[in-house]
């Protein structure tokens, strides 16, 4: 059992490490061509967007899964509203997107939220149900 829990262990340690390799290489791509990062980062994005939403939608009957998932859709309907507009900060929408789709794969690894986290994500519902609100009156 202990032997099993180290290899799992590993296995999600070199993924991270692979996560991290991978984010400092588009880091540096980014930097020298900011047209080709911007493209990159539309096209992983839509990637995760996709295998995240197919990983929540395969399994519809966990409580908390469709919690991200109606935040999850909350914030790609506030980043599609606002794309247009000035006044918004679709920067942060994004951040917000990140943060939910790292919540969903940390999840789906280890099958753990920490509270610290929840509160984020309360806190992201709370901001991004105001902003829909607001979005929808105009």
């Amino acid at each position: 059992m202990e032997k099993e829990k180290r290899k799992k262990l590993k296995q999600l340690a070199d993924r991270q490490l692979d996560r991290l390799e991978i984010q400092d290489e588009l880091k540096r791509i980014a930097e020298e061509d900011p047209i080709q990062g911007a493209r990159i980062k539309n096209t992983i994005g839509s990637i995760i967007d996709n295998v995240s939403k197919d990983y929540i939608n395969s399994t519809k009957g966990d409580k908390f899964r469709s919690k991200l998932q109606v935040l999850k859709e909350l914030v790609l309907e506030n980043i599609k509203l606002s794309k247009d507009l000035n006044n918004f900060d679709t920067d942060k929408y994004y951040q917000d997107k990140q943060f939910i789709n790292d919540i969903i794969f940390n999840y789906e690894a280890i099958d753990t939220i920490y509270t610290k986290e929840k509160l984020r994500m309360n806190d992201i519902y709370k901001e991004h149900k105001k902003i829909n609100t607001l979005l929808k009156s105009s």
